[in-house]
């Protein structure tokens, strides 16, 4: 099968989730098919990058900066689309995308994301499957009451233009895939029978049985991109209001907070206490020298991939109803579900009270990775879906 892939990112490095889904899904299909990939960037790739895609037959990147992107925001006050789906919004990509099928007789397109809609060639006659990945109209329903008073405009107009361009754009397309269960339910009723539900994977060098660190230098670790907004917002409930409980309970943990583009409030966080790294080459250091993997995730779609990698490294972890939704493991058995910072608190001073209760936790959270959330597995669901032999499902 020759498969195109159109995504709104260069998926290296791994350091979004949009990127890790992407870089694991075409490494998987390549090993059977041909891919030929197409993806935006604000700035040209480096070589090293470049190589990380080398089992691509092809890779495309069309490079479009910020301040083209802004111009394409523009037309959002001229027209319905959603503001991101204005931003990303590209004749080139178009173009390639075109020329790539023709060339090459490929069989499907692949396409993440909805903000990609206006930039593909429907009139091409082959197939067509998207993936949602997550609703992003809940995600931005979910801001409007974060939002101050100037920004809740705009987030309330950005929702709304989701949720029709959710459903609108789904006639385009002969497949559509999303994240988790708790996604398919946000979209459209017509569209909930018929989306193939393929959660991610973790990445076999996170089953790898690495060497243990001779101390744990932090009690706690909560990792991601520091810069997206709901990883922010769950910083700052576990910072702001667990962490001060567990300091009356003369309780000071460590805590580590990594990963890329930390905003400037999690910044402001570093102390003794607090270490706060930025980018990282390979979370797998910080999450082995922690104790804990901490999700206190109270916002945010799809399934966390902090969640499920920190399970696969045999790490008890703690997280919260939302992010456990979209993974659908057993409280006390495989982690620790906790509904606000009393309860985050009291998960937390247990564990650390009780290594053995941690250490039976975290084999249990191995042991339902191991079960459900191989990538070998999802990119079988996925090919099946690409070659239209799998039944639909919801």
């Amino acid at each position: 099968m020759k498969i195109v892939v159109a995504l709104s990112r260069f998926p290296w490095p791994l350091e979004k989730g949009d990127k890790l889904r992407a870089w694991y899904q075409i490494q998987g299909l390549a090993q059977q098919h041909e891919v030929h990939l197409i993806c935006l960037n604000e700035h040209p790739v480096t070589v090293h990058d470049m190589a990380q895609l080398d089992f691509c037959a092809s890779v495309q990147v069309i490079v479009q900066g910020k301040i083209k992107a802004g111009w394409n925001m523009l037309s959002a006050f001229f027209n319905r689309l959603p503001f991101q789906v204005n931003y990303f919004r590209s004749a080139a990509m178009k173009r390639a995308i075109a020329a790539t099928i023709a060339q090459h007789q490929a069989d499907v397109c692949y396409v993440q994301l909805i903000r990609l809609g206006e930039n593909l060639p429907y009139d091409q006659d082959r197939r067509w499957v998207l993936d949602y990945m997550d609703t992003f109209s809940i995600g931005m329903t979910q801001r409007i009451a974060e939002a101050g008073p100037l920004m809740r405009m705009f987030v309330k107009a950005e929702a709304r233009r989701l949720r029709a361009y959710e459903t609108r754009i789904a006639a385009q397309f002969d497949e559509l895939v999303i994240i988790s269960d708790r996604d398919a339910e946000g979209l459209a009723p017509l569209l909930r029978d018929v989306v193939h539900v393929i959660p991610n994977g973790v990445g076999e060098p996170f089953f790898e049985d690495l060497p243990q660190p001779p101390q744990k230098d932090f009690d706690l670790i909560f990792f991601g991109n520091m810069g997206y907004h709901p990883n922010v917002q769950s910083a700052k409930f576990l910072v702001e209001e667990v962490l001060p409980i567990l300091h009356k309970r003369g309780l000071r943990p460590k805590l580590c907070i990594a990963g890329a583009r930390p905003a400037p409030m999690i910044k402001a966080w570093e102390s003794p206490e607090i270490t706060v790294t930025g980018f990282v080459a390979d979370i797998r250091d910080y999450v082995l020298r922690s104790k804990i993997s901490v999700a206190p995730l109270v916002g945010g779609q799809g399934l966390q991939n902090k969640l499920i990698e920190s399970m696969a490294m045999t790490m008890p972890t703690i997280t919260t109803p939302m992010a456990n939704a979209g993974l659908g493991a057993q409280h006390a058995v495989d982690l620790l579900v906790c509904e606000g910072a009393e309860a985050f608190a009291d998960g937390i001073a247990a564990l650390l009270a009780n290594p053995e209760k941690a250490a039976a936790l975290a084999v249990n959270g191995r042991r339902f990775v191991e079960q459900h959330f191989r990538w070998a597995a999802m990119n079988r669901q996925l090919e099946q879906v690409l070659l239209g032999k799998l039944g639909k499902f919801s």
